[in-house]
């Protein structure tokens, strides 16, 4: 399909006779509405919860006002097709992420949130990239509306994140067989058969899960405001919390275990909710990158619970340490990075296996960060397709992934993010410990905020980074890092790219301008 094929099925161009915006304006005028639309939730919350705190209440009126009344004046515009190009589209993707941690940035400032630009706009990169590095070392100080819209950024973020994963970057040269697994052959059951159409049930999917997440944390026990908060920043993988202890605050095992359900689910693929809402439950299990994820979570729990079995920093009874670590494998292995123990006080095994789960992250078609097990699985298939072409050079073989034969440009593609993250983290580390951070330290942050995680580790390699021990150089360099891993690298580089090659051009136009003789004195 070519790029203005696919970029018909974003509108209906021919049924309005407004003038037609590009991916830019459109993407500008999405982020901006879904922004007033939790903004005006927030003040909403702020209001019935926190009825003193009128000035917060007000600031995120006012912004959410004008928020939607943009938003409004230019939804009734079409895409124009012809302005669909996989360059401008991954570039304004990753525009939008920029826009909303703007917007972010405006409030936290207004709110008195943060006293410095740069402190509130690391917050909200953070927030918008689902990382839970945050700033705030205790948040319940503050309102009830700035807490549910902090966590808020990152529900956006994750949403950001699904439809570039599924309605997007598969329409745009993307891997689909990677996007949505088991794709049936008819369009209309497959959860992604065209843009317009995919976007629209991840977006109801991701609104059902998450009414539902807060029902059950509602029944474990939490407040409207801490399970609606937690709600928004679990099924985004973001790791935000209304306390500064984390979930270990509530001190309650019903609510541990939900959010271990909660957080397993966000790391594995919306196209397997997808399955179960058509009623198609026989078909999920038999998903290998499924299999492969759910064993290696269980597999871990055991295996970090016999580790830990007589370490003192754990928990003393099985059934409560086999909580505790669950708890934290899966945190780290959906990159959502919520805590209920300090594991960097573990055995060093133990913290090696979560930081290289971290690196991993969740399944394809998920919001969670990292390579994604099904670019693991396919490159341990590769290694082993190219050891047996070793033994019988004439033999033809395919990379499979179950009972998915990978094309070669998949196969490339895996290949590709595997070596862009290696270098953006290699380059990531150093510029850290340019700017004062140990090895360890430097490093873990770096591998941490490509991952959209959160927790590393300190230079000591026994504690965690708090954000606000980095400099505010660090935190410079963490901030791209955290957008580029929110939006799978790929639309990181395209943008900045096309800004490099752009700025080339230009220079190299006024140069030739500037150095050209004038017509009349060539003639």
């Amino acid at each position: 399909m070519t790029a203005s094929g696919v970029a018909d099925t974003f509108s209906s161009e021919g049924q309005n006779r407004a003038a037609p915006i590009g991916p830019y304006a459109f993407v500008v005028a999405l982020t901006t509405g879904l922004a007033g639309a939790m903004l005006a939730a927030s003040a909403v919350i702020e209001g019935i919860v926190d009825s003193g705190s009128k000035a917060d209440c007000a600031v995120m009126a006012v912004v959410a006002a004008v928020c939607l009344a943009y938003a409004s004046h230019q939804r009734r515009r079409p895409i124009s097709s012809r302005s669909l190009q996989p360059v401008s589209t991954l570039s304004a993707v990753v525009v939008g992420y920029l826009l909303l941690a703007a917007i972010s940035t405006i409030v936290y400032l207004a709110t008195g949130t943060f006293g410095r630009l740069d402190d509130a706009l690391y917050e909200s990169v953070a927030g918008v990239s689902t990382n839970a590095l945050t700033l705030l070392e205790d948040p319940s100080e503050l309102s009830s509306g700035l807490l549910i819209w902090r966590a808020g950024t990152q529900w956006l973020g994750g949403l950001g994140a699904l439809a570039l994963a599924i309605a997007v970057l598969p329409f745009l040269g993307g891997s689909r067989e990677l996007a949505d697994p088991r794709r049936p052959r008819q369009e209309g059951l497959a959860l992604a058969p065209r843009p317009g159409p995919a976007f629209k049930r991840v977006s109801v999917l991701y609104v059902f899960v998450s009414a539902g997440v807060l029902i059950a944390l509602g029944l474990a026990g939490m407040s409207l405001r801490d399970a609606l908060a937690h709600t928004l920043s679990s099924v985004s993988t973001g790791g935000f919390s209304t306390y500064a202890a984390g979930i270990e605050h509530f001190d309650s095992q019903a609510v541990n275990l939900v959010m271990i359900v909660v957080m397993a689910g966000a790391g594995s693929s919306l196209a397997l909710v997808w399955m179960i809402w058509r009623g198609q439950f026989r078909q999920a299990p038999r998903v290998t990158e499924l299999r492969v994820y759910v064993g290696v979570l269980a597999v871990s729990t055991i295996w970090l619970t016999w580790l830990l079995r007589n370490d003192p920093s754990a928990s003393d009874g099985v059934g409560d340490r086999l909580i505790e670590t669950g708890f934290t494998v899966v945190s780290m292995s959906t990159t959502t990075g919520h805590h209920v123990a300090d594991w960097a006080t573990w055995q060093p095994g133990a913290v090696i296996a979560l930081v290289c789960l971290m690196v991993i992250g969740g399944m394809a078609g998920s919001v969670a960060g990292g390579l994604r097990w099904i670019r693991v699985i396919g490159l341990v298939q590769f290694v082993w397709r190219e050891l047996q072409r070793q033994l019988h050079p004439r033999s033809v073989r395919s990379v499979k992934v179950g009972d998915t034969s990978l094309s070669e440009g998949t196969v490339d593609r895996m290949h590709a993010q595997l070596v862009i993250m290696l270098i953006g983290a290699s380059v990531g580390g150093v510029a850290l410990a340019f700017f004062g951070g140990g090895v360890v330290e430097s490093f873990s942050l770096a591998f941490s905020a490509l991952s959209t995680t959160g927790p590393a580790l300190a230079s000591d390699g026994t504690t965690l980074v708090h954000a606000a021990d980095l400099s505010a150089w660090q935190r410079l360099v963490l901030m791209p890092a955290m957008i580029a891993g929110r939006v799978f690298l790929y639309p990181a580089l395209v943008l900045s790219g096309a800004f490099w090659f752009g700025a080339a051009r230009s220079l190299r136009s006024w140069y030739t301008e500037a150095t050209d003789p004038k017509p009349q004195a060539r003639q």
